[in-house]
């Protein structure tokens, strides 16, 4: 894993994030939501580089919701919010949302990149007919409302020598990368910044195949045993 930077909090707020900007309210600052029981470490990263980069402390909890238990990062304050308004992010985003053309080049879109796979992504394994009946083939992808965003994602990736596909999926477009070159490339030129994203692709290297439904915690054990 790499160092966390602002280009990744970026792309978590163009993920997973929240603009809190309302005036009238006197309410500012940004919320994030995530996974409880697999993202809790990649949620203490956040807070930490926020500290560091704002000086700012965020309140981190586990919210209740009809799906499951939502881990919850939340930072009021005014200047991050414009920080963050700067940056192209706004308060109504879910089917506008895109990456600010300053942001374009791949020095900087990569970690944005990186940080929208940890919110919005999944990396998953099938069954491969050729090798094994066991789940082999690996498959990322990023689903989004935004068509717009959809369609700079697939430029950026493809731009850069990967090779990006796009389905619709009822009123999410998915952009896709499949197979084993494409993993190992994102691997070396964008990277994880996630335990729960890092030992799936560790483990499938250490096996040679993944085990669906497995847990944070014993995939964790399976790669120190």
């Amino acid at each position: 894993m790499t160092k966390f930077n602002i280009y990744d909090l970026i792309g978590v707020m163009i993920g997973d994030g929240c603009l809190l900007y309302y005036p009238k309210h006197r309410i500012y600052g940004i919320e994030i939501t995530g996974n409880a029981t697999e993202e809790t470490d990649y949620y203490d990263k956040i807070a930490r580089f926020i500290k560091n980069e704002f000086n700012l402390k965020s309140r981190i909890y586990v919210k209740h919701q009809p799906l499951g238990l939502a881990l919850k990062l939340v930072v009021y304050n005014k200047k991050l919010a414009e920080f963050m308004l700067n940056c192209g992010i706004t308060t109504n985003k879910t089917y506008t949302i895109k990456i600010s053309d300053e942001f374009l080049t791949w020095k900087k879109s990569k970690f944005i990149l990186r940080g929208i796979f940890e919110t919005d992504g999944s990396l998953y394994f099938s069954k491969s007919k050729t090798k094994t009946d066991k789940p082999s083939y690996p498959r990322l992808e990023i689903k989004t409302a935004s068509f717009c965003l959809a369609k700079q994602i697939m430029e950026i990736l493809n731009k850069n020598g990967f090779k990006a596909h796009c389905h619709q999926n009822g009123s999410t477009k998915v952009v896709y990368l499949s197979g084993v070159n494409m993993l190992e490339k994102w691997v070396k030129e964008i990277g994880f910044n996630s335990n729960k994203n890092t030992s799936k692709y560790l483990l499938w290297k250490k096996l040679g195949y993944y085990i669906p439904k497995i847990s944070l915690q014993n995939r964790l054990s399976l790669l120190n045993s």
